[in-house]
Protein backbone atom coordinates (compact mmCIF):
# COMPACT_ATOMS: atom_id res chain seq x y z
CA UNK A 1 0.00 0.00 0.00
CA UNK A 2 1.41 3.35 -1.04
CA UNK A 3 1.56 6.14 1.55
CA UNK A 4 0.27 9.58 0.88
CA UNK A 5 2.75 12.45 0.65
CA UNK A 6 1.93 13.56 4.22
CA UNK A 7 2.42 10.09 5.61
CA UNK A 8 5.73 9.69 3.77
CA UNK A 9 6.97 12.98 5.17
CA UNK A 10 6.48 11.77 8.76
CA UNK A 11 7.81 8.31 8.02
CA UNK A 12 11.30 9.75 7.50
CA UNK A 13 13.17 9.85 10.80
CA UNK A 14 14.06 13.39 11.89
CA UNK A 15 17.58 14.32 12.84
CA UNK A 16 18.61 17.00 15.34
CA UNK A 17 16.26 18.94 17.53
CA UNK A 18 12.56 19.00 16.78
CA UNK A 19 11.57 22.36 15.25
CA UNK A 20 9.52 23.32 18.32
CA UNK A 21 12.35 22.47 20.71
CA UNK A 22 14.88 24.28 18.53
CA UNK A 23 12.71 27.42 18.48
CA UNK A 24 12.24 27.26 22.26
CA UNK A 25 15.99 26.84 22.83
CA UNK A 26 16.88 29.77 20.56
CA UNK A 27 14.25 31.97 22.24
CA UNK A 28 15.54 31.09 25.72
CA UNK A 29 19.13 31.87 24.74
CA UNK A 30 18.11 35.19 23.18
CA UNK A 31 16.19 36.20 26.32
CA UNK A 32 19.20 35.28 28.48
CA UNK A 33 21.53 37.46 26.40
CA UNK A 34 19.08 40.38 26.18
CA UNK A 35 18.42 40.28 29.93
CA UNK A 36 22.04 41.14 30.63
CA UNK A 37 23.34 37.64 31.27
CA UNK A 38 21.09 36.66 34.11
CA UNK A 39 20.70 38.27 37.52
CA UNK A 40 23.93 40.27 37.34
CA UNK A 41 22.74 42.75 34.69
CA UNK A 42 24.43 46.11 34.15
CA UNK A 43 26.76 47.72 36.67
CA UNK A 44 24.93 49.76 39.29
CA UNK A 45 26.06 51.84 42.27
CA UNK A 46 24.23 52.40 45.55
CA UNK A 47 22.27 55.64 45.92
CA UNK A 48 20.38 56.90 48.94
CA UNK A 49 19.50 60.26 50.35
CA UNK A 50 16.91 62.50 51.94
CA UNK A 51 14.44 64.86 50.32
CA UNK A 52 13.43 68.11 52.04
CA UNK A 53 10.74 70.59 50.98
CA UNK A 54 11.14 74.05 52.53
CA UNK A 55 13.53 72.55 55.10
CA UNK A 56 11.15 69.75 56.21
CA UNK A 57 11.50 66.04 55.33
CA UNK A 58 9.20 65.10 52.42
CA UNK A 59 7.42 61.78 53.13
CA UNK A 60 5.86 59.48 50.51
CA UNK A 61 7.52 61.19 47.55
CA UNK A 62 8.53 59.20 44.49
CA UNK A 63 12.19 59.75 43.59
CA UNK A 64 13.20 58.64 40.08
CA UNK A 65 16.69 58.74 38.57
CA UNK A 66 16.61 58.63 34.75
CA UNK A 67 20.09 57.94 33.33
CA UNK A 68 21.26 59.15 29.94
CA UNK A 69 21.50 55.49 28.88
CA UNK A 70 19.64 52.65 30.55
CA UNK A 71 16.62 52.03 32.71
CA UNK A 72 15.47 54.31 35.53
CA UNK A 73 15.80 53.54 39.23
CA UNK A 74 13.35 54.73 41.85
CA UNK A 75 12.20 54.78 45.44
CA UNK A 76 9.59 56.22 47.77
CA UNK A 77 10.68 58.36 50.69
CA UNK A 78 9.84 57.28 54.23
CA UNK A 79 8.35 59.50 56.98
CA UNK A 80 11.77 61.18 57.45
CA UNK A 81 12.17 61.86 53.71
CA UNK A 82 14.84 59.15 53.35
CA UNK A 83 15.04 56.87 50.30
CA UNK A 84 17.20 54.06 48.86
CA UNK A 85 17.02 53.67 45.09
CA UNK A 86 15.97 50.31 43.67
CA UNK A 87 17.10 49.35 40.18
CA UNK A 88 15.28 46.04 39.93
CA UNK A 89 13.93 43.40 42.29
CA UNK A 90 16.71 42.58 44.71
CA UNK A 91 19.16 45.15 43.31
CA UNK A 92 19.43 48.53 44.99
CA UNK A 93 21.16 51.37 43.19
CA UNK A 94 21.28 53.16 39.84
CA UNK A 95 23.31 53.08 36.64
CA UNK A 96 26.51 55.15 37.04
CA UNK A 97 26.71 58.42 35.17
CA UNK A 98 24.57 61.52 34.84
CA UNK A 99 20.87 61.14 35.67
CA UNK A 100 17.92 63.49 35.50
CA UNK A 101 16.08 63.35 38.84
CA UNK A 102 12.32 63.66 39.21
CA UNK A 103 10.52 64.00 42.55
CA UNK A 104 6.73 63.95 42.93
CA UNK A 105 4.09 63.40 45.59
CA UNK A 106 1.24 62.88 43.11
CA UNK A 107 0.04 59.27 43.21
CA UNK A 108 -3.02 57.08 42.96
CA UNK A 109 -4.48 55.40 46.04
CA UNK A 110 -2.35 52.40 47.02
CA UNK A 111 -1.98 49.50 49.44
CA UNK A 112 1.26 48.88 51.31
CA UNK A 113 2.95 45.53 52.00
CA UNK A 114 0.98 45.23 55.26
CA UNK A 115 -2.35 45.54 53.44
CA UNK A 116 -3.02 49.09 54.67
CA UNK A 117 -4.81 51.34 52.16
CA UNK A 118 -3.42 54.82 51.53
CA UNK A 119 -5.25 57.71 49.87
CA UNK A 120 -4.16 59.40 46.65
CA UNK A 121 -1.31 61.85 47.07
CA UNK A 122 -1.75 65.49 46.12
CA UNK A 123 1.16 67.12 44.30
CA UNK A 124 3.02 69.58 46.52
CA UNK A 125 6.31 69.59 44.59
CA UNK A 126 6.75 72.26 41.88
CA UNK A 127 7.15 71.15 38.25
CA UNK A 128 10.80 72.28 38.23
CA UNK A 129 11.49 69.09 40.22
CA UNK A 130 9.34 66.66 38.20
CA UNK A 131 7.57 67.40 34.89
CA UNK A 132 10.19 70.05 34.03
CA UNK A 133 12.91 68.82 36.33
CA UNK A 134 16.07 70.86 36.67
CA UNK A 135 17.58 68.29 39.03
CA UNK A 136 20.59 66.23 37.99
CA UNK A 137 22.90 63.89 39.86
CA UNK A 138 26.06 62.08 38.80
CA UNK A 139 26.09 58.52 40.15
CA UNK A 140 29.70 57.53 40.73
CA UNK A 141 30.58 53.88 40.04
CA UNK A 142 31.96 51.66 42.79
CA UNK A 143 30.80 53.75 45.72
CA UNK A 144 27.77 54.46 47.89
CA UNK A 145 26.36 57.74 46.61
CA UNK A 146 24.42 60.15 48.82
CA UNK A 147 21.95 62.34 46.92
CA UNK A 148 20.14 64.75 49.26
CA UNK A 149 17.72 67.23 47.74
CA UNK A 150 16.70 70.58 49.27
CA UNK A 151 13.55 71.64 47.39
CA UNK A 152 11.53 74.82 47.76
CA UNK A 153 7.78 75.07 47.19
CA UNK A 154 7.99 78.17 44.99
CA UNK A 155 6.87 77.65 41.41
CA UNK A 156 3.97 76.19 39.44
CA UNK A 157 2.69 72.75 40.46
CA UNK A 158 1.48 70.18 37.95
CA UNK A 159 -2.24 69.44 38.20
CA UNK A 160 -2.07 66.28 36.09
CA UNK A 161 0.07 63.19 36.78
CA UNK A 162 0.26 62.68 32.99
CA UNK A 163 2.48 65.78 32.87
CA UNK A 164 5.08 63.70 34.68
CA UNK A 165 5.39 61.01 32.01
CA UNK A 166 5.48 57.22 32.34
CA UNK A 167 8.81 57.02 34.17
CA UNK A 168 7.65 59.21 37.04
CA UNK A 169 4.96 56.87 38.33
CA UNK A 170 5.46 56.48 42.09
CA UNK A 171 7.14 53.38 43.49
CA UNK A 172 4.49 53.05 46.19
CA UNK A 173 4.60 49.27 46.18
CA UNK A 174 8.30 49.09 47.13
Amino acid sequence: MERSRTQRQWAVPRRGLAPDLLLTTISALAMFVLAGCGASGPEIAGVEGTVFLDGNPLPLAAVVFIPENGRPAGATTDAQGHYVLSFSEGRDGAIPGKSRVMITTKRDPWRDENGKDHPAGKEVVPMKYNAKSELEFIVEPGKSNVADFQLDSKGPISKDVDDLGPTAKPFADR
